[in-house]
């Protein structure tokens, strides 16, 4: 008995150190075409897990998710499925080397210990919090996947109204973390401390949850949500007639998908969600993008009518031989047409290889042929949509304009739209709405958006709400 004790203490104390060896910042820099670009991953743990965000500081890009976050032997292996990166590589004294993948092109990158970044968020919660957090895992047997979230509710016995949040485009956590910045986690946060439960989750692939995010449509990440909602149903501490659901960006047109279809669904919040076609939405953003870099509005036109080929191409795609060498031949025919300041930018084969995995992926392609429309019209709970004006990925009047057609179209007698000035897509109070600005921006949410929420859910919980929102 004494020699297993002694034997055990040394296999924890070896997990320990080597946890403290891989657990915090790496940095290297990647030789590009010429062009030199330092990569960060923010390696940490949890038991016995392992999870990572990776920053671009040469691109100002910060906080971006990876799916995937494995150590073991020495042998680390990180995967950013949607960025279509992978990194592996061997610690081996101070150092990580190792070689960087993506798109099929491997570049050797070293890695040594850095200092993290650090971010002033004032909105992210720290413990200990006033409520319960459980750690939840819905099932999906058809897929034979399983989503890890968070439950947060607030203490005590009861039966509390629920919101689900469904996160945006790309291989999101739970928190939706972004740049440094966690929205889901500050309007979990909020909601709970004001009496509802909670859950927010890691899509499939990503964080904790299991599947593979690359090989997703929007109408799996539905069939994920739907089947979070389920598990809600389930649950003996949550009201079964009280569950909201609330989704940002492209998680506002799932929501919509959702409500459509499934009659005990109390209400629908959608954050600067999509409400026209997802080629309109591609192409606006598009042209908002050239803008910014001051292109000539000729060029830009010419550019978007080249896109546009492109993107009606990648819709009815079957990924032929054929099919690849005509996309890899068009994107060769964008980059030439690129103004030369952008060119001298990014060289043609990282144009056309980066755009080329973005393109030809299922979540992408499903998202570029689904009509909003649809959904909407079929939505008869209650809608509260809302969007910030310098929003440059969703434009805040088009949108709002659609949804108020397609919910009136469809006979919905309960809706409500806002638009918030000065605010860009994520909802923090902005400057010029361009994604460039999320991460030099300190607050995560306006506040003014969170109070506007929680009033609007308070709302649809009637008169009792306003006593107790718990249901007993």
């Amino acid at each position: 008995m004494r020699k297993f004790f002694t034997l055990t203490i040394a296999i924890f104390f070896a997990n320990i150190l080597f946890a403290q060896n891989i657990i915090g910042s790496w940095s290297g820099v990647l030789n590009v075409s010429n062009t030199k670009l330092q990569v960060v991953f923010n390696i940490t743990q949890q038991d016995s897990s392992y999870t990572s965000t990776m920053d671009s500081p040469d691109q100002g890009a910060f906080g971006l998710p990876t799916t995937r976050t494995t150590f073991a032997d020495n042998k680390l292996e990180i995967v950013a499925t949607g960025l279509g990166i992978y990194y592996q590589g061997i610690l081996a004294g101070d150092s990580i080397v190792g070689s960087f993948n993506q798109g099929g092109i491997s570049f050797p990158l070293i890695l040594k210990k850095a200092e993290k970044v650090q971010f002033n968020r004032p909105q992210t919660p720290a413990e200990p919090y006033p409520y319960t957090n459980e750690e939840v895992i819905i099932a999906l047997k058809k897929d034979n996947i399983t989503l890890s979230g968070t439950l947060s509710k607030p203490h005590g016995e009861g039966r509390y109204p629920a919101v689900i949040l469904i996160s945006g485009s790309g291989p999101n956590d739970r928190d939706e973390t972004i740049f440094g910045h966690k929205p889901f986690l500050v309007l979990s946060d909020f909601l709970t401390r004001n009496g509802f439960a909670v859950i927010r989750y890691d899509k499939r692939g990503v964080g904790k949850s299991t599947g593979e995010y690359n090989k997703a449509t929007i109408r799996d990440f539905a069939n994920d949500a739907a089947a979070v909602v389920d598990f809600a149903k389930s649950r003996k501490d949550i009201d079964p007639a009280n569950i909201h659901v609330i989704g940002h960006s492209e998680g506002g047109l799932i929501a919509a998908m959702l409500a459509s279809q499934n009659p005990n669904i109390r209400s629908v919040v959608s954050m600067a969600g999509p409400s026209v076609k997802g080629l309109e939405i591609v192409q606006d953003q598009n042209r908002v993008s050239m803008q910014a870099q001051k292109i000539e509005p000729e060029t830009i036109d010419k550019l978007l009518e080249l896109n546009h080929e492109i993107l009606q191409g990648i819709m009815e795609w079957h990924g032929t031989e054929n099919e690849r060498t005509t996309l890899r031949n068009q994107l060769g025919v964008l980059w030439e047409q690129l103004p030369i300041l952008v060119k001298m930018k990014v060289k043609k084969d990282v144009f056309v290889r980066n755009n080329y995995n973005a393109l030809v992926m299922p979540g992408f392609r499903s998202f570029l042929s689904i009509d909003p429309a649809e959904y909407w019209e079929k939505t008869k709970c209650p809608v509260f949509a809302i969007n910030g004006e310098m929003d440059t990925q969703v434009l805040a009047e088009k949108n709002l304009s659609a949804i108020r057609n397609s919910l009136t179209n469809g006979n919905n007698k309960s809706f409500e739209t806002k638009s918030y000035p000065k605010l860009n897509h994520l909802f923090q109070e902005c400057t010029t709405g361009y994604v460039d600005e999320y991460a030099k921006i300190e607050q995560t949410i306006s506040p003014e958006v969170l109070e506007d929420i929680l009033a609007w859910l308070q709302k649809q919980q009637g008169e009792s709400s306003s006593r107790d929102l718990r249901t007993e």
